[in-house]
């Protein structure tokens, strides 16, 4: 495959620090399969238990993959489980000059135990979302190639297409893309093109919508040979409620490990009342840049609006808040959904506006209200879900309005799943604890790697069937009722559409017997593009 200049490609996982749905797995399931699911992405962290291959049989005879090895990943890191790995170089956008399929950064390591890991009991982040982690395909084996690291090259994606085709891949999933704008061009799309290529030699292609919502026509992928996926919730939630000094309970979202005290002792100020002097008053109550007084944040938690509000989310306003001496941060806000993000050592919580009004009632009702932000729980059964995630991107597509787009949803919003061992600058470890071998992140590159496993399963099961009886049997199968048997929503309360999440959320064992598959042949992907209008020269680029 030849390409010629290419967009820039990314890693879908959504760009602030945030399990699996450790419940939703993919049907019982043999101790292991011939069917291999091959992931381009970051590399993988071998020693983590996902990958561990006891009880599977031995590599398939038909494999042709090789294990690369580096001074740090030799072949006995490959195993039954990980048959293949390679990686990539391109200088300035790979090359981190580790030279390794080693995986640095976690986010291979997350999506390919999330597509295929094996069965681990207790796994959690920190004693968060215990429970037993699964792969969608834990049968299924992994092929890994290294095309990342802090960029993902064009020329490494292609020629990684070409190594999957040769060695004998069932699926590819890829974590990763471009953006929507500009707009998209199939004849220098590599991944377009290397899809072209593996979809028309079998092999199905699964990859993210993008992390560009809730705008509309912001999905990347979104050739019609690619199963694009975008973005769900899950039925568990993880609160970081706020305790008042009248002793009411309000629930409040995201994660945090901080050391606050659990009785509510703290000072607890809205940012009007902090307001700095010739500051605006609807920007210190917003916490804005320069709109606070220092003496007054200090030693306090702070309540901020962040009510139809984007140009500051909750991140920008804990570094506000924390460089002001603030010791907490309550952030009142509809414009960041049901995504339960991970602030780490800073006690910080979302409130919806629903659920605020105990908190305002308190603050104007005491001369000196007090608070604190208890340690966050994990909730399960938590309703409704799912909901289509606010990150994930929308269509229609922009390349052509005929054309569904995204696919399928799945759950992509805080996925607990493998990472790496490596502890750097980055790394997050709570006090007195170490380095946790899971992280619960969020974006499309987690619910892309969920139909991948899907469709491995799938595979396994109809060795015979083609990629797009794959991609049928999981959209006709899909459903578009959440846990409270009404519509699935968005996560800021709207009916979601098709445009939001295809053709609805993934379902297990439906997609195994749909009843009804639809076929589509490369004549008929050739046949669209000349109804796009591409002539036979820029056809050829891109077949």
């Amino acid at each position: 495959m030849d390409s010629q200049a290419s967009q820039p490609i990314y890693r879908k996982t959504k760009q602030t620090q945030s399990r699996a749905n450790l419940e939703f797995t993919f049907a019982n399931s043999s101790s292991s399969s011939n069917v291999v699911i091959g992931l381009l992405d970051s590399g993988i962290w071998p020693e983590a238990e996902s990958f561990s291959d006891n009880g599977m049989d031995p590599i398939p005879s038909g494999w042709k993959g090789t294990c690369m090895t580096s001074s740090d990943f030799n072949t006995s890191n490959c195993n039954r489980k990980i048959i293949g790995a390679r990686y990539y170089l391109d200088v300035g956008a790979n090359d981190d000059g580790t030279n390794t399929v080693r995986d640095g950064l976690g986010h291979g390591t997350h999506t390919a135990s999330t597509a295929a890991g094996s069965v681990v009991s207790g796994a959690s982040y920190y004693g968060l979302a215990t429970g037993e982690a699964k792969g969608g395909s834990p049968e299924s084996r992994l092929a890994i190639y290294k095309v990342c690291s802090h960029g993902c090259s064009g020329a490494s994606i292609l020629a990684a297409f070409d190594d999957a085709i040769s060695d004998g891949v069932d699926v590819l999933s890829l974590s990763l893309g471009g953006f929507a704008t500009p707009e998209p061009d199939l004849t220098t799309d590599v991944i377009a093109i290397g899809a072209f290529h593996a979809v028309e030699r079998g092999i199905i292609v699964v990859c993210s919508a993008g992390n560009e919502g809730p705008e509309k026509s912001t999905v990347v992928n979104d050739a019609p040979w690619i199963l694009t996926v975008g973005a769900t919730t899950i039925d568990r939630s993880l609160q970081s409620n706020i305790l008042l000094g009248n002793n009411k309970v309000v629930v409040g979202h995201g994660m945090h490990f901080s050391p606050l005290s659990k009785s509510p002792d703290y000072p607890f100020i809205t940012g009007e009342s902090a307001k700095a002097a010739k500051a605006d008053s609807a920007e210190a109550r917003q916490c804005h840049s320069n709109s606070l007084d220092k003496k007054k944040v200090n030693g306090s938690i702070v309540i901020c609006d962040g009510i139809n509000e984007t140009d500051y989310s909750t991140f920008d306003k804990i570094s506000i808040i924390k460089e002001l001496g603030g010791l907490g941060l309550v952030h009142i806000t509809d414009q960041e959904g049901g995504v339960d993000d991970n602030y780490e050592d800073f006690p910080a919580t979302i409130v919806r506006p629903k659920d605020d009004a105990p908190i305002l009632q308190y603050v104007n009702s005491t001369s000196n209200p007090k608070a604190t932000i208890l340690p966050t729980i994990t909730v399960l059964d938590y309703k409704p879900a799912p909901m289509v995630a606010i990150f994930s991107s929308r269509g229609p597509s922009s390349l052509s309005k005929n054309i569904l787009k995204p696919d399928i949803a799945a759950p992509g919003a805080a996925i607990l799943a493998a990472w790496t061992g490596t502890l750097d600058d980055e790394s997050f470890v709570p006090k007195g604890e170490k380095l946790s071998p899971y992280n619960i992140i969020s974006g499309t590159s987690m619910s892309c790697p969920h139909v991948s496993g899907l469709a491995g399963s799938i595979k396994s099961r109809n060795p015979t069937w083609s990629p797009s009886a794959i991609k049928s049997a999981i959209m006709t199968s899909a459903t578009q009722i959440d846990n409270t048997k009404a519509p699935i929503t968005t996560d800021l309360g709207s009916v979601a559409t098709p445009y939001d999440y295809g053709a609805g959320e993934i379902t297990v064992t439906e997609s195994f017997q749909p009843g009804l598959v639809y076929e589509t042949t490369t004549i008929d992907y050739l046949n669209y593009l000349c109804y796009i209008g591409l002539n036979t020269t820029t056809i050829k680029i891109i077949s």
